[in-house]
């Protein structure tokens, strides 16, 4: 009986093994899932397109989503196996392949239809399936009414605007005419109200936009004191960040589910002053109303559109008396659109030719090393703009198209390097003649938004001096006889020849030498130096060669720095692995293609990969990579991060390899 059992198991592992196998070999396919099929308008979903059975797959195509706004949340690698028995049935699932997770927000309200998705595998084109996804459009009611308000609507880089949102609620029904309407929520036990405000939280701010205060000191000056006020993106006392399932709360509750009670975890309420207004009603008449403004400034890095909103609001609230005198209360569903803000570039008008690109208000220096030089030696020139605004296009000045500067220097092209709020320009030089007294001053333009005019920095000159080149005679490079010589009297001889210190050949005694022996002898010494000599020349070149040893280094520190990544994730400092996983990639690109490594974007890096024949997929794989990597700092989710360590390992070795032998073969 037993040895039956041990077949029966036996039996049952290879039926499950049988499915698995095959689908391990299963055609390549694109799949495509929504976490919710219905939500009201205003709201966003989360859409997962996954390119199972693919190696190294580019990202999707995402064609025909006029209907909605997308933006990719982050990228992971997919590799799991279930097996499962349905019915009587084995059936295996089997993930292997990359996925891609987006957020999708409707523009309309309806019935509205997500389209399959577009990818490319193995040189075939495939589409995944369509999706429907059910919108629905707010109720027509004048108890909560919200408003959006963007102030100014047009600026400049690093110009400060501020975005309102005006929460109005109608004033309750008498007796309670004169109490704060969002404090009664108390009374009828209810969760406070739930305002989704993207850009109450810094993660989900746009790219380009930096909040001029950080959104947990703004959230702790709205925090109300007496549990009575508004929720903000489900924030609970549990866990500051801590979030209510969608499906439960912001999903599919609403229809024919149950409103979320007191039961819940208890939510943080945030509730600024309210101002008393009046404005008509629904039915004509004007009524009073409570208005709650929540106000946030901001500070542009980009020109460009930017966009914030739409917000919504869900929640209970009172809305009349029984004839029992009970309290009436009413589920609300409320949204305000979207507004728009325009980031201007700097006026072309009055645009001076030494503008290098910096928006702000700036201070610079300058210094010169040496001060004391001859004709053609190297000098260094280091030029340090600091201060309030963006530098991100902030370029090198040319020195020289300055007259005064290139009549007298020879000018290298500058490095450079900086920080947030400086930028620190490096320049080597060399003087073309002898009695230059100052270096010249140098301008630099920048644009300033308070006043909105160009401002033209001009340093100060630097005291030099510059002297005549040193020229060698012939005689002084050979060198001269001692002093007190007569002629080369005092030669001494020795039994092994002459010595290094005779300087006069007459006095050197004749000795027998075998003509033979020392031609042999000077042909095989002619013959060894010309070897070392080959070989000290091949040595120099390779030890001067900066471009060789970046690319003899190039995998060791890409991997030293993704082991530093792997450390940053494994301590749940997201941003700080999402950094290294990106200076690992952009790094191993910079060093074997012998590019600078500073201000390789994402899209320069594939741009760079295809113009060397690397592979169209893994050049893909690593642009998705490096966007993931920027995504961290604004929203992606932890465990899009979390997996970057692994798909980086997965990409070094491959993207060295291509590199390598795309470099041999040119």
């Amino acid at each position: 009986m037993p040895s039956n059992k041990a077949g029966l198991a036996l039996l049952t592992v290879f039926l499950l093994l049988i499915p698995a196998v095959a689908f391990a070999d299963g055609e390549p396919e694109v799949l495509a899932e929504l976490d919710r099929t219905k939500i009201y308008q205003g709201e966003s979903v989360r859409y997962t397109v996954t390119l199972n059975h693919a190696k190294n797959p580019a990202p999707p195509e995402l064609l025909g989503f006029d209907d909605f706004d997308v933006s990719l949340l982050g990228t992971a690698p997919q590799n799991f196996r279930r097996t499962m028995v349905i019915n009587g049935r084995v059936t295996t699932i089997e993930r292997y392949g990359m996925q891609y997770t987006y957020r999708l927000t409707p523009r309309k309200a309806g019935r509205l239809i997500v389209p399959g998705p577009v990818a490319a595998i193995g040189g075939k084109t495939l589409q995944g399936p369509q999706l429907a996804l059910a919108v629905i459009a707010p109720q027509q009611q004048d108890v909560v009414i919200l408003k959006l308000d963007c102030r100014p609507e047009s600026v400049y880089p690093m110009q400060p605007f501020e975005v309102t949102l005006s929460v109005l609620v109608r004033d309750l029904p008498d007796p309670y005419s004169e109490r704060d309407p969002v404090g009664i929520q108390r009374a009828i036990r209810s969760q406070p109200p739930v305002l989704q405000i993207p850009w109450a939280r810094d993660e989900q701010l746009p790219e380009g936009i930096q909040p001029r205060r950080g959104g947990e000191r703004w959230r702790q000056q709205l925090q109300s004191s007496d549990a009575a006020g508004f929720n903000i993106n489900g924030l609970a006392a549990r866990d500051i960040f801590s979030m209510f399932d969608d499906d439960s709360f912001f999903g599919d509750s609403f229809f024919g589910g149950r409103f979320p009670s007191a039961r819940g975890p208890r939510l943080i309420v945030f509730r600024p002053q309210p101002t008393r207004i009046s404005r008509n009603g629904d039915d004509g008449h004007e009524a009073g109303y409570w208005q709650y403004d929540f106000k946030r400034k901001f500070t542009p890095q980009r020109i460009g559109q930017y966009q914030f909103g739409p917000i919504n609001l869900k929640g209970r609230f009172l809305t009349g008396i029984d004839d029992v005198g009970k309290g009436i209360v009413t589920d609300i569903y409320a949204i305000a659109e979207p507004v728009a803000l325009t980031v201007n570039d700097v006026p072309p008008a009055g645009r001076p030719e030494s503008y290098i690109g910096a928006v702000g208000s700036f201070q610079i220096g300058a210094d010169l090393v040496p001060k004391k030089a001859k004709v053609g030696d190297p000098m260094t020139f280091t030029l340090t703009i600091a201060g309030e605004g963006t530098l991100d296009d902030a370029s090198a000045p040319d020195l020289a198209s300055v007259a005064e500067i290139a009549e007298r220097f020879k000018v290298y092209e500058a490095t450079e390097e900086g920080q947030a709020d400086r930028r620190q320009f490096t320049y080597s030089l060399r003087p073309l003649g002898e009695g230059v007294e100052q270096f010249p001053p140098v301008r630099v333009s920048y644009f300033d938004v308070n006043t909105e005019q160009y401002v033209t920095l001009r340093t100060e000159p630097i005291p030099i001096e510059v002297s005549k080149a040193d020229k060698l005679t012939g005689r002084q490079i050979v060198g001269s006889r001692r002093a007190g010589s007569n002629g080369g009297e005092d030669v001494e001889v020795r039994r092994e020849g002459v010595f290094a210190n005779v300087t006069d050949p007459r006095t050197v005694r004749d000795e027998s030498i075998r003509p033979g022996r020392w031609l042999a002898g000077l042909g095989g010494a002619a013959g060894l130096y010309v070897v070392v000599a080959v070989g000290a020349g091949l040595l120099r070149r390779r030890g001067g060669d900066v471009a060789l040893r970046r690319r003899q280094s190039a995998a060791s520190t890409a991997r030293r720095r993704l082991r530093q990544a792997s450390a940053e994730l494994e301590a749940a400092r997201y941003r700080e692995g999402a950094d290294h996983v990106q200076s690992a990639l952009t790094g191993l690109v910079a060093d074997m293609l012998d590019l600078p490594e500073a201000g390789l974007t994402p899209r320069d890096v594939e741009r760079k990969l295809q113009d060397h024949g690397v592979e169209a997929d893994l050049a893909g794989r690593v642009h998705a990579v490096l966007e993931t990597c920027d995504a961290a700092r604004y929203g992606a989710s932890d465990a899009a991060v979390d997996n970057l360590a692994h798909e980086t390992e997965t990409l070094l070795q491959p993207l060295f390899r291509q590199l390598k032998s795309r470099r041999r073969s040119r």
